[in-house]
């Protein structure tokens, strides 16, 4: 008896993976069908209603199956309904629920269909595994051919309304406790580049918004408390954390002190212009002043003007173009104070910091500021260095640009920016650039999306996002679930001093 309930608990468990799987599968390459529902909820509801089924299917004898079909369907919809009523975040409509399973029996149907053909191909070819093996790949690749061409259609039609979408998503997900941005990043990278990567999640999506309350300024008024908001994450002690860890200082606690800090203070820095930029609000406008104070008195004390970002490490330029981006804004902001700082890195970088095999600006330093031998640039970096640099000098951001196009860019079926212009690397793993793939980097076609926009290079723009789609595709939120991320407010003194900010307080 025992081993019998084993037997059918293995045979259940096997029939829940196979179906389950298959249906998450082809509903993932086929975005066109669900369109906005492919969400948690959807896979919940999914795995519950073949899981029912596998049940039904197992324990019922084979003589009634067909007469008791429609009981599952009846548990499920009972279940999916009590979901919807009691579950304040579920995020489908109950018409969704009733139909979903009719796509579950579809895939069942077709699978099967599909299966007895390929039995039959087995034993009459000698071939039979190579042709199916082949017929399945091929029905995968068009699934997918017809995703991106679905989502590439729709690209100029909603652009507004994709990066609003966007911009909510990264909202979601980093407008929460400090410790749960942190947590957004992989924890096996450590805790110096978590604090990194937060640290730049944050202050790219507040340039962004900044950029996106200009180009849309209806969504202003929201922007400029989202963008407080990550100013006070930001300033929380556990983001930073990373930079206090290796200076065996705090960074906002120190400065009067004489150590870097600059991958911190910059990205701080620069948050705050544009918050300022869009807001006119004064807010942080003494935070602002000792922070650019501080910056521009570190590096003028230098011979070479660069910072380093952690002590007996190299120079980093991608690191050292923010501080001076903020310095930049800070000028556009104070009547060119600083502008003289900005002008005499910018000019020193076009003369001594330009790598001699690619014209490029190198990607490190050594920290006496000289360069480095034999050491190459990196895509990533350069396409990082050509976005800041558009803040600063743009006939300067378009020389770069254009080099590091006719360079990195690799042209094909799946587009995008190379790591390395003089060696081959079909497989890589970089902590900068992300895993490294047929040549390309994933970092450094992303980062390169910030220039081909400023210049409108539409061409590589679109064929960035092309490479994204192949790679992935584009969830959308459902309509059930419109609303706006809560705005919260972040004591920037305490761990943990969270609180919900009405619209209009500051």
């Amino acid at each position: 008896m025992l081993d019998d309930i084993i037997v059918e608990s293995i045979v259940i468990t096997w029939r829940i993976c196979r179906w389950f799987f298959l249906q998450i599968i082809l509903m993932y390459l086929m975005p066109y069908l669900w369109a906005d529902h492919y969400n948690g909820e959807t896979i919940c509801l999914m795995l519950l209603y073949t899981t029912l089924y596998a049940i039904y299917w197992e324990i019922v004898p084979k003589d009634k199956r067909l007469r008791w079909l429609p009981l599952p369907y009846f548990v499920y919809f009972g279940i999916s309904i009590l979901l919807c009523e009691l579950a304040k975040t579920w995020d489908v409509s109950v018409w969704y629920s009733f139909s979903l399973p009719l796509y579950g029996a579809i895939c069942v149907i077709l699978a099967k269909i599909c299966g007895k053909q390929i039995r039959r191909i087995r034993k009459k070819n000698r071939f039979g595994k190579v042709i199916t093996y082949t017929a399945v790949l091929l029905f995968f690749v068009t699934l997918k051919s017809i995703s991106v061409s679905w989502e590439c259609s729709k690209r100029n039609a909603f652009e507004k309304e994709d990066i609003l979408e966007r911009k909510d998503y990264l909202l979601d997900k980093l407008l929460v406790n400090p410790p749960d941005v942190l947590n957004e990043m992989p924890a096996a990278i450590g805790a110096q580049f978590q604090g990194e990567w937060a640290l730049y999640s944050c202050s790219m999506l507040s340039a962004a918004l900044a950029n996106i309350s200009q180009l849309y300024p209806e969504t202003k008024a929201g922007n400029i408390q989202y963008i407080d908001s990550l100013i006070n994450i930001v300033m929380s002690p556990e983001l930073r954390y990373y930079d206090t860890m290796r200076w065996y200082e705090d960074p906002l606690e120190s400065l009067d002190g004489d150590e870097s800090h600059v991958s911190y203070l910059s990205h701080l820095a620069w948050m705050i212009c544009g918050y300022k930029q869009i807001s006119g609000d004064s807010k942080y406008d003494k935070l602002l002043s000792s922070l650019c104070r501080t910056m521009n008195r570190r590096i003028l004390n230098q011979k070479d003007l660069n910072l380093p970002t952690y002590p007996g490490e190299a120079i980093y330029i991608p690191d050292m173009l923010v501080s001076i981006v903020a310095l930049n804004q800070y000028a556009n902001l104070n009547k060119g104070k600083y502008r003289d700082t900005v002008r005499k890195w910018v000019k020193r970088a076009q003369k001594e910091w330009l790598d001699d095999k690619t014209g490029l600006l190198v990607s490190f330093l050594q920290e006496n500021g000289t360069q480095y031998e034999d050491v190459p640039v990196k895509g990533s970096y350069s396409a990082l260095n050509c976005y800041y640099l558009t803040f600063i000098d743009e006939t300067f951001a378009k020389q770069q640009y254009d080099t590091l196009k006719s360079l990195f860019w690799k042209d094909g079926t799946i587009s995008g920016l190379k790591e390395y212009y003089d060696r081959t690397c079909y497989v890589g793993l970089d902590i900068d650039a992300g895993p490294i793939l047929f040549e390309l980097s994933p970092s450094g076609t992303a980062f390169m999306t910030g220039a081909a926009t400023y210049f409108n290079d539409l061409k590589t723009r679109n064929d960035i996002l092309t490479t994204g789609e192949i790679a992935g595709h584009t969830v959308r939120p459902s309509p059930t679930c419109g609303s706006l991320p809560e705005i919260r407010s972040v004591d920037a003194g305490r761990s943990h001093g969270w609180n919900a900010l009405r619209p209009g307080s500051s």
